[in-house]
């Protein structure tokens, strides 16, 4: 931690702090301290050096190292363990392995880019510089049958930290949130489970941040609100939002979380077509039910309960 605790001494500091100052303050060598600096500057960090008056940090770069997700984080349970990586395939592949060899809950996987997400309905997920792509480790002590109810609970942690951010975020059922209509942000859950309780939970949150996207599909937020967004604090307001939701679920059970999706939905209400299991299901989106399932209502009157699919919002539509 020597090299977290050098960066938080000259960050609260604002000015240069000597070497011989680091060096007594944590019970380590100058020369120690000097190697810590060096990585930091290997790292991307501006740190001026001068001769006679020591270290200064001038600027942070555009990472999402674990000591910037740490430093001013809400957080009692979430995002207290973080773990980097400049490339990966996927940040649910690295969270699941970590998964199982047992670390802490609310350990967090970040990268810089990812090459071969994963995506509902065997989709890919590919993050590119400047976006965000997170996976938590949540250990729940809930039956697998209720697991979905992470997936719709982290749609409204993103839905609260987008309009937190400034911009009017709703959610297409089950868990894809929009932007002017537009996809900014997929989830995914993975599990590992037994057959009446669940051991832990991947859960995979990919948010178009600063990083380019095809606009005419999908949008970020740097395109939405026309200026660089602060990928950090971002991530810290997710977190918080996210531990927030996590919390009320573990101690209040799904119906708060359901009654959050339903006011931040864009689905319900709308003329919308479904994919479920090789049938394509039209009608007016009428509810969500406590498992997660789409109520929808057909032209003949009847409600049809689909439990996953792939849903289409009908172009022209309006909400009813």
């Amino acid at each position: 931690m020597t090299k977290e605790e050098i960066l938080n001494i000259l960050r609260e500091a604002g000015d240069y702090v000597s070497g011989e100052f680091l060096a007594e303050k944590l019970g380590v060598s100058r020369a120690a301290v000097w190697k810590h600096i060096h990585t930091l500057i290997k790292e991307g960090y501006a740190v001026d050096v001068a001769q006679g008056k020591g270290y200064r940090l001038m600027s942070v770069p555009d990472k999402l190292y674990p000591a910037e997700i740490r430093h001013g984080l809400q957080t009692k349970l979430l995002g207290r363990k973080v773990i980097h990586l400049n490339v990966t395939g996927s940040t649910n592949t690295v969270a699941r392995q970590v998964a199982e060899r047992g670390v802490e809950e609310g350990t967090v996987v970040l990268a810089e880019t990812q090459s071969h997400g994963k995506g509902r309905l065997g989709r890919k997920w590919v993050a590119k510089p400047g976006s965000l792509a997170m996976s938590v480790i949540l250990k729940p002590a809930i039956d697998p049958m209720h697991a979905s109810s992470i997936t719709l609970m982290a749609a409204v942690s993103v839905t609260k930290a987008l309009r937190g951010a400034g911009l009017e975020a709703a959610i297409k059922w089950p868990n894809d949130v929009l932007v002017n209509g537009k996809k900014i942000c997929g989830i995914l859950t993975e599990m590992s489970a037994e057959t009446d309780i669940v051991n832990f939970i991947i859960l995979g949150i990919g948010v178009n941040v600063n990083n380019d996207v095809p606009l005419e599909t999908a949008t970020t937020m740097k395109a939405e609100l026309s200026r660089e967004v602060d990928r950090v604090k971002f991530t810290q307001l997710l977190l918080e939002m996210l531990e927030e939701d996590y919390l009320t679920f573990k101690e209040e059970g799904f119906t708060p979380i359901l009654w959050s999706w339903r006011r931040y939905s864009d689905t319900l209400g709308r003329l919308v077509e479904v994919t479920y299991q090789d049938e394509v299901v039209t009608g007016v989106a009428q509810d969500v039910d406590e498992d997660g399932s789409l109520l929808v209502k057909t032209a003949d009157g009847s409600i049809r309960k689909i439990v996953s699919g792939d849903c289409k919002h009908l172009r022209g539509a309006r909400k009813l």
